[in-house]
């Protein structure tokens, strides 16, 4: 006869084994109660973490809105009234109108009482004072709505944290409601080794389950908002940099960083700032540590590859260019700054088809905007003035060895200047283009078109001109007018030409000339370059550069200074 085992759990009687399943279902009956209440406390923290995110949402728009409609009311109609009373004064006094000029300055005191910009701490009394309208702008609503933006961030991601502490108790209670149907299904059988496979089996999953909602009870959810103060000194920076005083701005993201190492948008604005300063090792720090942060913000990456650039480090600024694109492909801006990188690289190809790509993404946009009768997106123009702007700073960085990326560390000059020139065209080409026609440029030009001269021109009496100065490239300051000499050849009347004008490297679109050519084939052109709505005001100080387009192709362009 077989003896009988002892000890073992398959001798358990089957009193003995319903008592034992009857402990384990009461046991897991409780923590049922516990994981549900746990789920219920953080279904509730998700809930308020969501109206807190509306609210902070709702909150900012309206202090936008209100904000933007006081410093536009102070900024563009009472304080362009002062100024027009101010300068009405002006001319009264020039007449010896005393009278009217106290009228006028009794007007342009009145209106000053209408508008906290006009006056101190934002705006002085003395004559000929500008308001300063981006301090103005960080006191009445942009100090505010910056906090409010990154508490309605930092309060979605509690609301997503909390979501998921809540499903995830669910999905563990789940498991519960499993192990006590296995619990309950063992006592049904009468098998010894089968009910304890379904017994063990609802051991393991209710361990399994339990172990898991511990871990997931004791990760902490983070709040930026419980930070110190991380928010208000990074919200004290963002005001500071729109005031450009970026070394105080600085300093205010350093206190957000200490009291909150990891904070992305610190990291990465204080980056900026560190831009703004020409400290590009600094920035290049706090871009890659906004990146290890957990940055994924196309944007950075962009501003990491350009401070990269700067540096003269153009394999880290092409991979970071890359990555970019990887995040966000339409970011024009950052094609053409791959284009750029590559350039000063000394990849040719890869430089070239980095530009033509750039440019076809942009007339496809348009193409797509006036298909659809809408404007084009506003980055596009940006983006294109800005590859423009890009390649004018690598060539005057050749030109006299001095900026930034250094000199030296480009790879092949001869390069820059034939296939960056290229470039520098086809894209300024491309934009005078896409603006007026929505197309590309059509061909090439076969006018001959010399190289612009400056000149002035001397007048009689009667106003007309009697003949022109020696060419020149630097003028006197206070000259009203200049004109842009060349010869052509070649031309057809009805061909549409364009000047535009740049000073210090920022268009002024009303001294823009677009018409049809009327001078015929041949001959000597003298274009009038002036303030032609107003003739009391003269050059100011600084450099002028001047392009010729025909049939929307630029053709020529040079400089002029106007010392101080």
């Amino acid at each position: 006869m077989e003896a009988k085992k002892t000890g073992s759990i398959f001798s358990m009687s089957d009193d003995q084994f319903k008592r034992f399943v009857a402990v384990s279902i009461a046991l897991i009956s409780v923590l049922v109660a516990l994981i549900t209440y746990l789920q219920s406390d953080a279904a509730a923290r998700d809930d308020q973490a969501n109206r807190d995110s509306k609210r902070y949402s709702v909150e900012a728009f309206g202090r936008q809105v209100s904000g933007q409609t006081r410093v536009n009311f102070d900024d563009s109609a009472a304080y362009q009234s002062k100024y027009e009373l101010d300068m009405q004064a002006a001319a009264a006094e020039q007449k010896d109108d005393a009278a009217a000029a106290r009228r006028y300055q009794t007007l342009s005191e009145k209106v000053r009482g209408f508008a906290p910009l006009l006056n101190p701490p934002y705006m002085d009394a003395a004559p000929g004072a500008v308001p300063d309208v981006p301090r103005y702008e960080g006191d009445v609503y942009l100090r505010e709505i910056t906090i409010l933006a990154e508490q309605f961030t930092a309060a979605w991601d509690v609301k997503g944290a909390w979501d998921y502490k809540a499903n995830t108790y669910i999905f563990y209670l789940m498991l519960l409601a499993v192990a006590l149907f296995l619990f309950g299904l063992s006592v049904t059988v009468s098998n010894a080794r089968t009910r304890w496979l379904f017994a063990g089996a609802g051991i393991v999953v209710s361990v399994i389950a339990v172990v898991a909602s511990v871990v997931l009870w004791m990760k902490p959810v983070f709040d930026l908002r419980e930070q110190g103060n991380a928010i208000p000194d990074y919200a004290e920076g963002v005001v500071l940099a729109h005031q450009e005083k970026y070394s105080e701005a600085v300093q205010a993201y350093d206190r957000a960083v200490a009291a909150y190492p990891a904070y992305t948008n610190a990291l990465a604005e204080r980056g900026a700032a560190h831009m703004e300063l020409n400290e590009y090792e600094k920035a290049v720090a706090d871009y890659t540590a906004a990146q290890a942060s957990g940055d994924r913000r196309a944007y950075v990456a962009g501003d990491l590859a350009w401070a990269y650039y700067l540096l003269g480090q153009f394999p880290q600024s092409i991979d970071m260019n890359l990555k970019g694109l990887q995040i966000s492909p339409d970011e024009l801006w950052i094609q053409f700054d791959l284009g750029l990188s590559h350039l000063a690289a000394g990849h040719a190809e890869e430089a070239r088809a980095a530009y033509e790509k750039g440019m076809e993404m942009a007339s496809r946009w348009v193409a797509d905007a006036a298909a659809a009768k809408k404007e084009p997106p506003s980055f596009l123009w940006w983006s294109l003035g800005d590859a423009s702007e890009s390649l004018d700073g690598l060539f005057e960085v050749l030109d006299s060895g001095q900026g930034n990326p250094p000199a030296g560390s480009v790879a092949d000059a001869a390069l820059v200047e034939s296939l960056g020139g290229e470039m520098l065209t086809r894209l300024k080409s491309l934009e005078a283009s896409l603006e007026y026609t929505n197309l590309q440029p059509s061909g090439q030009v076969s006018a001959q078109i010399s190289p612009l001269q400056f000149v002035q021109a001397a007048y009689n009496d009667q106003g007309e001109v009697t003949g022109y100065s020696e060419p020149s490239d630097t003028f006197e300051s206070g000259i009203k007018e200049v004109y842009a000499r060349f010869d052509y050849s070649g031309m057809k009347d009805g061909q549409n030409y364009l000047f535009k004008v740049y000073v210090n490297g920022v268009e002024d679109p009303s001294w823009r000339i677009h018409a049809p050519w009327d001078l015929g084939p041949d001959g000597t052109a003298d274009v009038r370059i002036n303030y032609a709505y107003n003739d009391a005001f003269s050059f100011a100080p600084g450099v002028y550069t001047v392009e010729l387009y025909i049939d929307y192709n630029l053709v020529q362009r040079a400089d002029f200074t106007v010392s101080e």
